[in-house]
């Protein structure tokens, strides 16, 4: 997959840009605060229908501006793909999207068009912070690479959010048609993410290897859910609510199911988010990462582009020349504050980013 050109209308700081990149690295380097991620951000916005940064769409529309416009187009095997967004500073208007220059019923439509992994520096979160910054991790790798896990999930959140209504309402009479409402919508997604998560873990393990390069450091990623190993997923699903009803009555929310589940990972057989440094748990970030990469170039027959938001500095040298060798056959966006942070990088193109501009760098 190739990004061909990222228009951008009163987005964050950018009142008007067109972006071309050529193939291989582009560089865009800046200091802090000059607009460098909010391009990432532009593209992640397209691939996935949402902020790798906010939930709050109209933090991403330019100040004093009703209205933001990011348009992403991609050449891929099977053609020229065109996806867009627009975003309104009024929250009773829901963001509008654009496929191939047709108005999409639904945000689902978006997935798949255009696809990107992102690595940042807050992706220590994957590592340090509870379950849910991994299901997240999970969900939206998931929604990139098949469009039906994306709906799945939204039809077992809409009827989550429906039966925990009851439970704070105080009147249970329908709790049993939820609650099979709820079985049968848990099925695909822990299906789709327990397949999912044997893969992350072969290839997670393989590129903690190669980045840390101590063979001693292995890496182990487990999905960790009480129907990972169910052989009748909706019917244990259907099991578990009843049991956990009167539970459920007294904290009035669901405390069973899909939405509970953890992506643990292990370094040496220990919970790397209590044993690990530092630099093992980056690493460790990095692999997951490049693991989702690699699930997506598979599902797609091509790689996705790759989005790279001050990771370089954060690395020794050695890191920053496994990382780079990694990542060579994909369409990359490296962002830094200064030219040794992307020493070995070799960039087909490096740009300057000030103040909402954007120019060539000099040779």
């Amino acid at each position: 997959m190739r990004m061909t050109g990222l228009r951008l209308h009163d987005f964050r700081g950018y009142r008007q840009v067109l972006l071309t990149p050529p193939e291989g690295v582009t560089v865009l380097v800046g200091e802090n605060g000059a607009g460098k991620t909010n391009l990432l951000e532009a593209i992640h916005l397209c691939c996935l229908g949402r902020s790798h940064r906010t939930s709050q769409d109209k933090e991403m529309i330019r100040k004093d501006q009703e209205t933001a416009a990011v348009q992403l187009t991609v050449e891929r095997k099977d053609g020229r793909h065109e996806v867009g967004i627009r975003l309104f500073e009024n929250a009773r208007r829901k963001k509008v999207v654009y496929v191939n220059g047709k108005t999409a019923a639904r945000v689902g439509e978006l997935m798949g068009h255009a696809t990107c992994v992102i690595f940042s520096p807050e992706d220590l979160s994957l590592v340090k912070e509870g379950p849910q910054a991994r299901r997240r991790f999970l969900d939206m790798l998931l929604s990139q690479q098949q469009r039906a896990y994306f709906y799945a999930l939204q039809t077992y959140m809409s009827a989550l959010k429906q039966r925990n209504a009851l439970l704070k309402s105080g009147d249970f009479r329908q709790l049993p048609a939820w609650d099979e409402q709820l079985a049968t919508a848990a099925a695909p997604v822990i299906r789709l993410r327990r397949t999912a998560c044997e893969m992350l873990h072969q290839q997670a393990a393989k590129h903690y290897l190669y980045i840390g390069g101590r063979e001693q450091e292995t890496f182990a990623l487990q999905y960790e859910s009480p129907l990972a190993g169910s052989g009748d997923i909706a019917g244990d699903m259907l099991y578990g609510l009843q049991q956990c009803r009167n539970e459920d009555i007294r904290r009035q929310t669901t405390c069973f199911g899909p939405h509970r589940d953890e992506l643990a990972l292990f370094l040496k057989n220990e919970p790397i988010k209590a044993f690990g440094s530092q630099g093992q748990m980056r690493t460790a970030a990095l692999a997951l990462k490049l693991a989702a990469f690699d699930l997506l170039e598979a599902s797609q027959g091509e790689p996705p582009l790759l989005l790279l938001d001050d990771v370089l500095s954060e690395l020794d040298p050695d890191r920053r020349r496994r990382l780079i060798a990694r990542i060579g056959r994909a369409q990359a966006l490296l962002t830094c504050t200064a030219r040794e942070d992307f020493t070995g990088a070799r960039p087909a193109c490096v740009l300057h980013v000030k103040g909402g501009e954007i120019t060539q760098a000099a040779d």
